[in-house]
């Protein structure tokens, strides 16, 4: 039978303090005490489990602010999208910034080449190796 409202109530609460009690640095032995896990075990995983919870309600929240973001993002580009396919230039920087934002929220961005000496960097490397071999203060 699933708890009740009261019950769910007492353990959100009971939740949050033990929370409260490992943020500020209590140990697990004190938490189980105070609030009255019947063991320390108990107390690690309920704590465990109120914080997933907690991580997929803030990851569920920032999806929907990402989902209204792109739906402002689509409104604008549908505003200025005729004047800037008849040649509009600040109505196709509009529509240009819409598609970048939406790419970026979306995470579909290209990504950034970063263009790196791999003989140059290898040979530093190995510079810094040799200079490190030859120290005795390093060994």
């Amino acid at each position: 039978m699933p708890a009740s409202k009261a019950q769910q109530a007492a353990t959100a609460e009971r939740r949050a303090k033990a929370i409260t009690m490992r943020t500020a640095g209590l140990d697990w032995q004190t938490i189980t005490e105070q609030l009255g896990y019947r063991d320390r075990n108990t107390a690690c995983k309920d704590v465990r489990r109120a914080l997933e919870a907690r991580r997929k309600e803030e990851a569920k929240e920032a999806d929907e602010l990402k989902q209204m973001t792109v739906i402002r993002y689509d409104r604008l580009q549908t505003a200025f999208w005729a004047k800037a396919v008849k040649g509009d230039t600040k109505a196709a920087e509009v529509v240009l910034k819409c598609l970048s934002g939406r790419a970026r929220i979306e995470g579909t961005e290209a990504p950034v080449r970063v263009n790196v000496d791999a003989q140059r960097l290898g040979d530093e490397i190995m510079a810094l190796l040799d200079g490190a071999a030859d120290d005795p203060a390093a060994s």
